[in-house]
């Protein structure tokens, strides 16, 4: 069965494309095994016309392997301590349309990343960090691999 055929056929569904073409920063996002065929889509340009006032979450790469699908949620986005709260919220409202949208092929196997526009600048160890990783959120970090990321 293809497990992507939900996504297809959802709102998302005409934007998601072949490999990574949907990342518009690829310098900020690559994939360790080339050979692996995931999809993209820029979630934020894609649902703009339907939620033109929310805050949207930016990108999703799909690599459907062995009847698994995994998602990567992918937030490109400055990494200070003042966006903490504005990351938490986009995650929080994509998980929402997820769920609005019966799509919930995409609560399994699935992970939040916030990769930085620039230069990281969150301390590891901060009290914003702890509440970035209780919202299931990895990161803030400078570069995605996505495909390694996904099995760590």
């Amino acid at each position: 069965m293809d497990k992507m055929q939900p996504l297809m056929n959802s709102s998302l569904g005409p934007c998601i494309k072949n490999g990574l073409q949907e990342i518009a920063k690829p310098d900020k996002v690559s994939l360790q095994v080339t050979r692996t065929k995931p999809k993209s889509v820029d979630i934020d340009r894609c649902l703009e016309e339907d939620y033109p006032n929310d805050n949207r979450w930016d990108y999703a790469v799909f690599i459907e392997t062995d009847d698994i699908l995994n998602t990567a949620f992918i937030e490109i986005h400055p990494a200070n301590e003042s966006e903490v709260d504005a990351v938490i919220k986009k995650a929080q409202w994509m998980k929402r349309w997820i769920v609005d949208n019966d799509l919930l092929i995409i609560t399994e196997n699935r992970k939040f990343f916030w990769v930085s526009s620039g230069k990281v600048k969150v301390s590891k160890s901060s009290q914003k960090i702890r509440l970035l990783r209780k919202q299931g959120i990895e990161g803030p970090q400078e570069h995605l691999v996505v495909d390694k990321s996904m099995k760590d």
